[in-house]
């Protein structure tokens, strides 16, 4: 087990929490005395210490969760939704309109958060009116990961169209009215956690100090609506799909399993790359409108999710790129389905200060 250093950060976090659960003892009316919050302490730092070292084998990782890691990033979020129809062999697929976001990253014991900021860089020509909330937040320890997203976006772009060579007029590959909510939950576990670190090449309060991987086992729960006040099919390409996929809205509720692999190759002990494959069974089911109000029988589907990194991690100082993506299928009908997708890209560059 990796010693406590008692530096002032520890100290003041001790303060924080012996203040804090004293006013909660005195306005329940009991009497709190200073052995009582001193043992309450104790117990939340052993379940501190607990979950970030336990059962590390030392050589093949590095805690450094007693230091606070201070990291500048900027951020690129996206997410699409596509529509394939397998009989006329064309597909469409939507985008929003992208930003790029610019802030901080703080990590500590059992707590990190990034602060970012929109920094208004997209081209707003592209609409005159669009709306966007997009949060995913996200939870490492030892051997388990946790995500949830919430997202609403307002306005999609005609990203690209395959199947025919119609042209498209450009008021159809702008659409503001098309608006989508997505909202999903995310469980990853690392069964070699000993030797892998699933924070490493992510959170940075540890170090994989050599190349090791580890079999994931995941979970998933996604809710996924969309609708327009038209057919998301654009007029000029009607023909060339089939009347089911020219959807006013589309609901779709879907959990799965995915079974993969990642790993962490370490070259020169500081330099790292991360790649994985985690592949799935989606069960869907739903229902949707496409002149007629119509059911999405329960289905089952492929989804992949994929985590990876590519950085440098020394004792202080760190750098690097996340590329984060998750992606199902839906089967609206046979040989009709939709895909869902969404993820994120991360360069960051940071440093840990403690002892």
């Amino acid at each position: 087990m990796r010693p406590i250093y008692h530096h002032p950060m520890k100290q003041y976090f001790k303060t924080v929490i012996i203040i804090i659960s004293f006013i909660i003892l005195c306005l329940a009316g009991i009497g709190a005395k200073a052995q009582l919050a001193d043992s309450l302490m104790k117990k939340v730092e052993d379940l501190g210490d607990y979950l970030l070292y336990r059962n590390h084998d030392t050589t093949y990782i590095s805690n450094y969760g007693d230091e606070v890691a201070v990291k500048l990033l900027a951020l690129n979020k996206y997410n699409y939704f596509r529509i394939r129809d397998r009989i006329n062999k064309s597909r469409i697929r939507y985008r929003p309109a992208r930003d790029l976001y610019m802030g901080i990253g703080l990590s500590y014991k059992l707590f990190a958060f990034n602060l970012t900021f929109n920094t208004g860089l997209r081209n707003k020509s592209d609409f005159e009116d669009t709306k966007s909330l997009d949060f995913q937040g996200s939870m490492f320890t030892s051997k388990h990961f946790i995500s949830a997203t919430l997202q609403y976006y307002q306005a999609y772009k005609l990203a690209n169209i395959s199947g025919t060579d119609v042209p498209i007029n450009p008021g159809s590959e702008r659409r503001e009215d098309i608006r989508t909510i997505t909202f999903g939950l995310q469980y990853m576990y690392a069964f070699n956690y000993t030797k892998f670190s699933l924070k490493a090449p992510f959170v940075f309060n540890e170090m994989q100090r050599k190349s090791a991987g580890s079999t994931i086992l995941g979970a998933s729960f996604n809710i996924f609506i969309m609708n327009a006040d038209s057919s998301i099919v654009p007029p000029e390409v009607a023909p060339f799909f089939h009347p089911d996929l020219h959807l006013r809205d589309l609901n779709v509720l879907s959990a799965a399993v995915n079974f993969g692999y990642m790993y962490t190759f370490v070259y020169k002990k500081h330099f790292f790359l991360t790649l994985s494959l985690v592949p799935g069974i989606n069960i869907n089911f739903g229902d949707y409108f496409a002149g007629l109000r119509n059911e999405i029988n329960l289905n089952a589907h492929f989804r992949l999710n994929s985590l990876n990194a590519i950085g440098y991690n020394g004792r202080k100082f760190f750098a690097g790129l996340n590329f984060l993506s998750d992606s199902y299928f839906s089967r609206i009908k046979k040989k009709l389905t939709a895909e869902i997708g969404r993820g994120k890209i991360i360069i960051f560059a940071g440093y840990r200060f403690g002892k």
